[in-house]
């Protein structure tokens, strides 16, 4: 028989247990009961057979007294029998571990149980799983898969019950790479090409003839995308990993999202498939094509990036630079042992006060603080996806660092980000508004008309850090998320107008 039939599995979802942790050994057999019957265990709790077999041990041991009360009266001992029977039924532990004496005993098969989602839990809630998982593979011999965050496994693993397991039995299995992942979909695809699709493909663009080339050339132009994103030393694949995270999913909506997208002129494939160098695939194409995916214009709800000078006109003091002091404040603490003992993690309490020791309102910053970590920017200890409290930790995410590193230094995201971005001055909102306007009838602007724009929304940005310097916590300082943001968009248009500088030797703040 092959290994795979041998195998039973059931999943405990982790991301809505019981919050009285008292109570998760009975709610752990519960789910089991019903998820290793789900996924296909040679089980029917319904059917009295069944049920005798996964009782099977329980039953011989009551063997004797069934016999004596059957001699008393005829028909007893099957009653008592069926009794016992219902209760050990409504009884969840005792139901796992007949359930796993059957499968792994009686027909020598593996039992596989996967604690799922409890990387999702906050730091206690993942210790308490850990021993919820020790206790469970006590009571049913089988293996138990279980998911903690490495940075709890770092923090805790001298301290209980952590300490209690041998570091020789601790099994470590990092996610892949993006870029692997991302070709090994690729790998697949051609091989479905090669296999299934047509000898031929063709479309029309909207300016030329008809175009038809063998599916060859559909794995040449999947292989050139690859090639240009991934292979070649620059940014965009720095951008493209931080973005993607540890999240395998969002790696291949990423990849999918940039050969699909409307932004990628039909022009393109069709120099691909005419054999054309893949030279064709400047890094502003693969911005837009994540930024706006098959929307024409950027906007926070959609694509992958998120607009870190967004805030809202609702704020007591809305400023479009309290998200760059943020990021940068928790950026410069990566590699700082955090307040929770992991590193680079900062309490919500400590970064609530420094930001409001420089001038900024702390319902503003806990609204600024919800908005990064839906956006990806930031990361919480309890890896809840949308949801901080006062107790926990915070800290940047890759996503976070490119966005302030790379993204802030690039005109095409400065220049799409901005009918996005609230601001206080309708002169500039009219010429951002123009700007739309422009493009949508033509469906493109002019460079020089970007770059113009963007040198408006830098002066701007000047004014509003003018402003706070007024603040006694804001100013003088020497490093700032404020002054760090200007320089990377000074960057961006410097090099756009090809003006000449002198390259400073000094390494960018937050590399260091």
């Amino acid at each position: 028989m092959p290994l795979a039939a041998k195998n039973h599995w059931a999943f405990i979802n982790f991301i809505n247990p019981p919050e009285d942790f008292s109570r998760w050994n009975d709610w752990v057999c519960e789910v089991f009961a019903r998820s290793v019957i789900e996924e296909g265990a040679p089980l029917d709790l319904r059917d009295a057979s069944d049920q005798e077999r996964v009782f099977a041990d329980d039953l011989a041991d009551r063997k004797a007294f069934y016999e004596r009360m059957e001699g008393v009266q005829v028909g007893r001992g099957e009653l008592e029998r069926a009794r016992d029977i219902e209760q050990w039924r409504l009884d969840p532990l005792k139901l796992t571990k007949g359930i796993a004496r059957y499968l792994q005993g009686d027909r020598a098969e593996n039992l596989i149980v996967v604690f799922d989602n409890v990387d999702r839990r906050e730091t206690g809630g993942q210790l308490v799983a850990f021993q919820t998982a020790l206790w469970f593979m006590d009571q049913t011999r089988c293996l138990v898969i279980l998911q903690m965050r490495d940075s709890t496994f770092e923090a805790y693993k001298n301290e209980p019950p952590l300490d209690t397991y041998r570091t020789g039995q601790i099994f470590h299995i990092s996610p892949p790479r993006f870029v692997d992942v991302v070709r090994k979909r690729l790998e697949l695809s051609l091989e479905y090409l090669a296999s299934q699709g047509p000898e031929h493909f063709e479309f029309t663009p909207r300016a030329g003839p008809t175009i038809v080339y063998p599916k060859t050339r559909a794995g040449e132009f999947l292989r050139a995308v690859y090639t240009e994103l991934f292979q070649r030393p620059t940014n965009v694949s720095r951008i493209l990993e931080a973005l993607a995270g540890r999240n395998v999913r969002r790696a291949l909506d990423m990849f999918m999202a940039i050969i699909t997208s409307g932004h990628m002129p039909e022009e393109v494939i069709a120099s691909i498939a005419r054999g054309a160098d893949s030279k064709t695939f400047p890094e502003y194409r693969i911005l837009r094509a994540l930024m706006r995916q098959d929307f024409r214009f950027f906007n926070n709800n959609t694509g992958f990036v998120a607009n870190v000078f967004n805030c809202d006109s609702r704020w007591e003091r809305p400023t479009n630079l309290l998200i760059p002091e943020m990021l940068f404040f928790l950026i410069s603490h990566r590699k700082v042992r955090g307040d929770n003992g992991q590193m680079g993690f900062v309490g919500v309490p400590r970064l609530l006060t420094q930001l409001e020791s420089i001038g900024f309102v702390r319902s503003d910053i806990r609204d600024a603080i919800n908005f990064c970590l839906v956006k990806g920017l930031i990361e919480v200890d309890t890896s809840s996806p949308d949801t901080v409290r006062d107790r926990d930790n915070v800290k940047a995410t890759a996503s976070g660092w490119a966005h302030m590193r790379i993204l802030s230094g690039r005109i095409e995201y400065l220049a799409s980000v901005l009918p996005t971005t609230p601001m206080n001055d309708k002169h500039l909102s009219a010429r951002v508004y123009d700007l739309m306007q422009t493009e949508n009838r033509s469906g493109r602007v002019l460079f020089n008309q970007s770059v113009q724009v963007v040198t408006a929304f830098e002066v701007y940005l000047r004014r509003q850090r003018h402003e706070f310097d007024s603040h006694p916590g804001f100013a003088g300082r020497a490093h700032s998320g404020s002054n760090y943001i200007l320089s990377k968009i000074t960057e961006a248009l410097t090099h756009a107008r090809r003006e000449t500088v002198q390259a400073s030797r000094q390494p960018d703040l937050l590399d260091l």
